[in-house]
């Protein structure tokens, strides 16, 4: 499978590793934070689902367990080892959650398809003008009553998360960091179009949680 390119960051050199690695930096808190961005996301059993920078799919297939039959949940990611990851889990889990290589700049899908996108840790890793981008193919390919929700790196609010968030700024040279820690996020769904933007949760001193809808047509 060959990787989709984009300007973004990906993480496709870890791939093998995302999993372990992720849980260990997180203290096993890796978990309770997916079932918190489930619970946000509110699920139908119908819903047809997007989630954007979906990495080897974790959140995709537990979010695909809450799918009726007439349900669907499709995960894009732009590390090809990512999804390869992905499809080997759903498979051995007989899951009906889909995954293929894509790119939030330039989704492959018809404008309203999804009733639901879900973007969970990706923005940071998208300098100011993808997120742009991205956002607006979000809004692009949601139903007029379609609905976000989005968990990311936001303005720190206590001392050791603004020691966490600057020192990733600077010691991995990563300064799409900056949008994030400076609270920019929510201005850039408006500026794409979203509306009822609330931000419903914030944990760790760090990641915040946002919903916001469509709008009409």
């Amino acid at each position: 499978m060959s990787r989709i390119e984009t300007r973004g960051r990906h993480l496709n050199h870890v791939a093998t590793l995302y999993d372990p690695l992720i849980d260990r930096l997180s203290f096993g808190r890796e978990q309770r934070f997916r079932e918190l961005t489930l619970r946000h996301m509110a699920i139908t059993p119908d819903e047809q689902i997007l989630d954007i920078g979906c990495g080897t799919g974790s959140l995709t297939l537990l979010a695909a367990e809450q799918l009726s039959a007439k349900g669907s949940i499709i995960g894009i990611d732009a590390a090809p080892k990512m999804i390869t990851l992905a499809q080997a889990k759903a498979k051995r889990q007989d899951s009906i959650a889909r995954f293929q290589s894509g790119v939030a700049e330039r989704l492959p899908f018809a404008d309203g398809q999804f009733s639901l996108v879900v973007s969970s840790m990706f923005c940071h890793h998208i300098d100011r003008e993808l997120k742009q981008l991205a956002f607006a193919e979000m809004h692009r390919v949601l139903r007029p009553d379609g609905r976000l929700v989005t968990a990311d790196i936001d303005s720190p609010s206590t001392l050791l998360g603004w020691l966490t968030g600057w020192a990733g700024r600077w010691l991995l040279f990563q300064p799409e960091l900056e949008d994030n820690l400076h609270g920019k996020l929510p201005t850039l769904m408006a500026e794409a179009g979203f509306i009822d933007i609330c931000r419903p949760d914030h944990v760790h001193g760090l990641i915040s949680f946002w919903t916001a809808n469509r709008g009409p047509a």
